[in-house]
């Protein structure tokens, strides 16, 4: 007899980036010589002096409680990283430190969204807000942005979609999966009509150092004087300085919303590993500072020669991406080569017939692309277009 279950479980669908990377390991497992586009991190070491900390945090003992917020040390070190950006009154204490950036964003939408309310979600989004929207009692509703435009944030498509029971906009500039970095009058726009209507700004920053243009560099933090209380800013150490094994976010907010954060976050992680919060500091205040601007040249020749590749293979057609680590290309033309319905039907024929490991739009909202992830070794890059030109050369 099987015992019941919770009945929010039917809310919500596994992760499918999590999915994906179970698939691929387990074909590895079986000896299969697997090219995985799936994984959503860096393929690069974590820099020697976060290792080093970690391994001196070890050996001093630095291995039991510590305050929920995180370290005074590292809170300090995040509200001065962040000055400023977020202006000169920025504060430890508006700092939270958490288990990784998704588990911080998670507490944030149960602090922040009552049962009802509806939070808008430009699509593509990442594929666990609208499942942490829904655990947290609220309703998604989801705001195609445009394709033809790269998925560019627009604030005029979130103005229209405002309703009644309206209470946030999610912004995730640099975008997972496609790229898109949201534009300076964009950013203007978005921020006059959040303050107009009274929402909450949640604004994850996960890859705020994978911006390939420097006119593009530029966040919502940069707006917390206007936006006041509504602005809650998140981010992590996990893409910067590839440290997503060590599971070290924050959020930056007003108090009372770092509060409440906290009161959550008290009772499920109670705080962030302590060994993992000595070693975040070491990236903060070491040489590893520096290591995100050297990271960026190999990831724009990366992005450059892989999405130029995309673009040879027929039935696929992608658009270069501003920022993070991946590409997202339109394959409804690979689709109909195929004689696929849909790119998770394409995603599984790949993985299948040629052991490429991709994730299906659908997963972010949009059913006509497939997201690569280009955060690998060159070959793995060229060996991976090779086998998807000949997937695409079957009839």
């Amino acid at each position: 007899m099987t015992r019941r279950l919770a009945s929010r479980l039917g809310l919500v669908a596994p992760s499918s980036t999590v999915a994906v990377k179970a698939e691929a390991d387990r074909l590895r497992r079986e000896g299969v010589d697997v090219v995985d586009f799936g994984p959503g991190e860096p393929d690069l070491a974590s820099p020697p002096e976060v290792k080093r900390a970690g391994i001196a945090a070890i050996e001093q003992d630095f291995t039991h409680y510590t305050p929920a917020a995180g370290i005074h040390e590292l809170r300090e070190a995040l509200a001065e990283h962040y000055a400023e950006r977020a202006g000169a009154t920025l504060l430890p204490e508006e700092v939270a430190v958490g288990a990784g950036g998704k588990s911080v964003l998670f507490n944030l939408m149960l602090a922040l969204v009552n049962p009802g309310d509806e939070v808008l979600l430009p699509a593509p989004y990442w594929v666990s807000f609208p499942e942490q929207i829904r655990l947290a009692g609220g309703t998604p509703v989801v705001v195609p942005m445009d394709p033809g435009e790269g998925f560019t944030l627009r604030a005029e498509p979130l103005e229209k979609a405002i309703g009644p029971a309206t209470r946030a906009v999610i912004v995730n500039s640099p975008n997972n999966p496609s790229g898109a970095v949201l534009p300076r009058d964009e950013a203007e726009r978005l921020v006059d009509l959040v303050v107009e209507r009274d929402l909450w700004l949640i604004s994850d920053d996960t890859y705020e150092s994978f911006v390939y243009d420097e006119a593009d560099k530029g966040s919502l933090l940069d707006y917390r004087d206007r936006l006041g209380e509504r602005l809650v800013f998140v981010s992590a150490f996990s893409k910067t300085w590839a440290m997503t094994g060590w599971r070290i976010g924050y959020a930056i907010a007003a108090k009372p919303v770092i509060a409440a954060l906290l009161k959550i976050q008290s009772h499920d992680t109670t705080q962030a590993c302590s060994i993992s919060q000595k070693a975040a500091l070491a990236a903060l205040t070491s040489a590893a500072v520096d290591a995100p601007r050297k990271t960026i040249e190999t990831y724009r020749a990366r992005r450059d020669s892989f999405v130029a590749g995309l673009n040879r293979v027929p039935g696929v057609r992608c658009e270069l991406p501003r920022g993070a680590f991946y590409a997202f290309p339109d394959v409804s033309g690979l689709m109909r080569r195929r004689g696929l319905a849909s790119s998770a039907e394409l995603c599984a024929a790949l993985i299948r017939d040629k052991a490429v490991a991709t994730v299906p739009g659908e997963a972010f909202g949009v059913g006509s692309h497939v997201r690569f992830s280009y955060a690998t070794a060159d070959r793995t890059l060229e060996e991976g277009l090779a086998r998807l030109s000949a997937f695409a050369g079957s009839e």
